[in-house]
């Protein structure tokens, strides 16, 4: 099977680095003329941020909201899609989470260091910024050419942050030498809480982490020839996730990228990308929150590897850019779930799981004074295929034999053949007027989850409805097709930019109750409940969001980021699970001195509307709207030393955010079952100082 895709990627891979003219494109757009929003960015830092893994700090990006389960497992949604369905790359690797609830998400591998960015491709995602990116694609990288124009010599910052109540600590460090031809650079974090309490001052059930984060990473430039190569190691210690069955016990990941950059002549560029991924990750039931039983005390025991190369160049070519690229990626999950009071209990839950990615996609991007296009096809394949199931249960229980005989007897081998299309034409309509019309075609293969989950178990890959999921072999990758139009308008130090989509997904991969006789015996059994099993369908996502970006006075800024997004399933009348509601966040910023030192204070408002349109089917319930307000001061007391103080939630709001989750942590102020609550009033001090 993987002989096929990876035959097929290093032929495409062997002729693209033989022909001539060889070149690259950088991961973003490259803007030529008047500006054009076809990306949005965020920097990400260590002085303010009021989640461990910087979440946070991304909701001001338009269309993005933050669906958590617990303090470090923040999955990206973007315009209702969440998950594995919205592509998150860290310095160009693709992380392989060991978890299959996604409790060790790509965000909670983010480590700041100079220059870090989050890049989000709004609307339309051109071919050449990754394999599936169905729904979306955030890059969050501090790019290599930034690094090697640094100056010369030692340069580093420590920064240290406080906030109270929890006891929350981050200590975050980086240094950076540059010379001619290189540099070298390591970064480090700890961080850790004991609880977060709510606006009516109930402890947030399981809102504990503890996490340590190292990272090096060096350059070297010899004529043409430019190397960087990264290595991070992450170890997450007990961490609360109470929207899950599960609680994380260690999580110990290590990412590592090597690059080659050959600039043949300024328009002309190879780049070439190895990398790969190791997480060992151990979830259980016990140690963080009581089991009902000693009986249903449950630990899983989860592993996975992953490991991809990438070629890219670009040309000259019609008075354009021709950029052409192959894409190579192995993964392979592994998953035990055993019992500590009882030595027999076990369930071979994913037995050697792989999936092989074949891509190459080829891309167009041409200027003139009227408008600027980019085109861009990908063809991929993906092949899966999965071990043997197996559990103790065998034995003891005819429904569970009859899950692991059809599992283990079916033919597990699947492949997926996806044709990606994309298309993005920006006409500059007046000086200062650009219209933006964007189509797409975009394509996911079912997760390892969808398709071999053999034993009903709640396995969503971090959608937490609560219910057991069932895995189809025969499932088929999902096909949306999405339309985008909108403006970019410029006038007196003034931007606004909307944008209006639709998006139809026919073979949406969903949950609908499940006619496996056997499997329904089974979890009526464990949880009273029959299960879902995933299947194909159809859904549509409509929606706007808008930016707006001026100056009100000389020191007087505003910024302000409004979504809106409806999503609902074609095959029935309901609505998807978990969508974010509308939201508005406005953030006002005056510059001022104090003590003859320059002094930053930001307002923000945080708006959220109510949702009621939920799934019935999954029996999700409403969320009321809120409104929150956010103070904060930076003082640049030296040009070393800064300091910044917070207030977040100033009038101590109590509110359930609708991408929050549930409560499943029994015996706590939160019901299981209810909503649970965002933060209330917390303030935090940080110091950074720089050397």
């Amino acid at each position: 099977m993987k002989k096929t895709v990876v035959a097929t990627a290093l032929s495409a891979a062997l002729s693209t680095l033989l022909l001539p003219n060889l070149a690259s494109a950088t991961e973003v757009i490259t803007v030529i003329g008047s500006p054009i929003t076809l990306t949005e960015q965020a920097t990400i830092v260590p002085t303010t941020n009021t989640q461990a893994d910087f979440g946070d700090q991304l909701v001001r990006l338009p269309g993005l909201s933050i669906s958590r389960n617990g303090p470090v497992t923040a999955l990206i949604q973007y315009r209702g899609l969440f998950g594995d369905r919205v592509g998150v790359s860290i310095d160009g690797v693709d992380i392989n989470g060991a978890g299959p609830n996604a409790m060790d998400s790509p965000l909670s591998h983010v480590l700041p260091e100079p220059g870090l960015t989050a890049t989000l491709y709004r609307g339309v995602v051109p071919v050449s910024a990754g394999i599936q990116t169905l729904g979306g694609k955030l890059n969050i990288q501090s790019d290599a050419a930034g690094l090697f124009s640094m100056a010369n010599g030692f340069q580093g910052n420590i920064n240290t942050s406080f906030t109270t109540p929890g006891s929350a600590q981050q200590v975050q460090g980086n240094a950076f030498y540059a010379s001619d031809n290189g540099f070298i650079s390591g970064a480090f974090m700890h961080q850790q809480r004991e609880k977060r309490e709510s606006g009516n001052d109930l402890e947030i059930p399981n809102s504990n982490y503890l996490r340590n984060d190292a990272k090096l990473r060096a350059g070297y430039e010899l004529g043409k020839h430019q190397f960087d190569v990264s290595y991070q190691t992450l170890n997450t210690n007990e961490s609360g996730t109470p929207a899950l069955a599960m609680d994380i016990k260690f999580i110990d990941a290590a990412w590592y990228r090597l690059g080659y950059r050959f600039s043949q002549t300024d328009d002309r560029v190879l780049s070439i990308s190895v990398f790969g991924n190791d997480n060992q990750h151990i979830m259980d039931n016990f140690t963080q929150r009581m089991p009902m039983t000693p009986a249903m005390a449950r630990q899983n025991d989860t592993d996975s590897v992953a490991q991809g190369i990438s070629a890219t160049y670009v040309q000259p070519f019609m008075s354009g850019a021709l950029t052409l690229g192959v894409d190579v990626q192995h993964h392979r999950n592994n998953s035990v779930i055993t019992n500590p009071n009882n030595a027999m209990f076990f369930v071979n839950n994913f037995t050697n799981v792989e999936r092989d990615t074949g891509s190459v996609f080829a891309q167009w991007d041409i200027a003139s004074s009227t408008y600027e296009s980019t085109l861009g096809i990908r063809a991929t394949r993906v092949e899966t295929d999965a071990g043997l199931a197996g559990s103790n249960m065998v034995m003891m229980n005819d429904a569970i034999a009859t899950l692991v005989n059809t599992f283990n007897s079916a033919d597990r081998s699947q492949s997926d053949n996806m044709i990606d299309i994309a298309a993005t034409t920006a006409y500059h309509f007046t000086e200062y007027t650009n219209i933006v019309l964007g189509i797409s075609q975009k394509n996911r293969a079912p997760t390892y989850f969808e398709r071999y989950t053999w034993l009903p178990l709640g396995i969503t890959g971090g959608m937490a409805d609560g219910f057991n999921y069932i895995g189809r072999l025969d499932l088929t990758h999902e096909t949306a097709r999405q339309f985008e139009i909108g403006l970019d308008m410029s006038f007196n130090n003034w931007t606004v930019s909307p944008r209006l989509f639709y998006q139809d997904i026919e073979d949406y991969i969903t949950g609908n109750p499940s006619q496996n006789m056997a499997a329904n015996m089974v979890s009526t059994m464990m949880s009273g409940r029959t299960p879902f099993q995933w299947t194909n369908t159809d859904a549509v996502i409509e929606g706007a969001d808008i930016t707006v970006n001026g100056e009100i006075t000389r020191s007087l800024s505003l910024n302000m980021v409004a979504s809106f997004q409806h999503g609902k399933r074609d095959d029935i009348d309901d609505a998807l699970f978990r969508i974010a509601p509308e939201q508005l966040i406005t953030r006002v910023q005056w510059a001022s001195t104090l003590f003859n030192s320059p002094a930053f204070f930001h307002l923000t408002s945080e708006l959220a509307g109510r949702q009621s349109h939920v799934s019935m089917l999954q029996s999700e319930r409403g969320t009321g709207g809120y409104g929150l307000v956010h103070l904060s001061a930076l003082w640049q007391l030296t040009p070393a030393m800064q300091v910044t103080v917070s207030a977040n939630n100033v009038f101590d709001k109590h509110y359930t955010p609708h991408t929050g989750g549930v409560n499943r942590v029994m015996n706590t102020s939160v019901a299981v079952g209810d909503r649970l609550p965002g933060a209330g009033q917390e303030w935090q001090m940080s110091f950074s100082y720089q050397f």
